[in-house]
């Protein structure tokens, strides 16, 4: 019995050969592992006004005021601007592949000491962070940043 290679059977062939692969790509394609960022995720989420009013608060300064950050081999600086007030807050590293690869830490700089905040390359690991630095002076404010450490 020889087939004969028409539309019909060329279109049901396709079919299959689709199908087997959306099935490999489903069971047997390593799939990335990933963590979500926060327990109480919707907590945060309805707290996130507050976070739009800090974005807004880092607009409104004029540009050479603006806190910078500098990634630098050594590690990873960021400057503030001049405050007339003490600064303090914190700044979280997320790491999106591993939680425990993540870094909270709380600072806080005097009126009158240098506005430099300094993270040594020892807390960094190779790959994509996200940076969040939240702290209050006259108001509050909060900056974001993603960045690949090598």
């Amino acid at each position: 019995m020889k087939l004969k290679f028409n539309w019909s059977f060329g279109i049901i062939l396709s079919l299959i050969f689709f199908m087997g692969f959306v099935i490999y790509i489903t069971f047997f394609f390593p799939h990335p592992k990933s963590e979500l960022i926060s327990d109480k995720y919707y907590e945060e989420e309805i707290k996130y006004q507050e976070i739009i009013n800090e974005k807004k608060n880092v607009l409104m300064l004029p540009e050479n005021k603006r806190t910078k950050i500098i990634i630098l081999s050594s590690g990873i600086g960021i400057v503030f601007p001049y405050f007339s007030k003490d600064i303090y807050g914190f700044f979280t590293l997320l790491r999106f592949s591993s939680k425990n690869l993540d870094i909270t830490k709380y600072f806080q700089k005097s009126k009158y000491s240098k506005k430099i905040l300094f993270i040594p390359k020892k807390f960094l690991k190779k790959g994509h962070y996200k940076l969040i630095i939240r702290w209050k002076s006259d108001r509050k404010y909060f900056l974001e940043k993603d960045f690949y450490w090598k």
